[in-house]
């Protein structure tokens, strides 16, 4: 009998969790959002392209007809201003 209780009341924890988990995640989300309208649509359009769509390094070089290191110093210097633009918003 108490197996059966011990495996209900784990099932039931974690659901819990996991709908505040999804709860601030959406949030987070929104924000998220919010702050992608902020930066420079170039800044926009590579985060997206490697976060959103998982494009890689390689295939970023073709796309934006540019060098590796420019791909991540773009892909850094975009990370650091949607972080800032992030930390704006309320």
């Amino acid at each position: 009998m108490s197996d059966k209780s011990d495996s209900i009341s784990q099932s039931t924890k974690p659901i819990a969790v996991l709908d505040d988990d999804q709860e601030i995640a959406n949030m987070r989300a929104e924000k998220l959002k919010k702050a992608l309208e902020l930066v420079a649509p170039e800044d926009k359009k590579i985060l997206l392209l490697k976060y959103q769509d998982d494009i890689s390094i390689k295939e970023l070089t073709s796309i934006l007809d540019v060098g590796e290191s420019a791909v991540k110093m773009r892909l850094k210097r975009a990370k650091s201003r949607i972080v800032e633009a992030y930390n704006k918003i309320p």
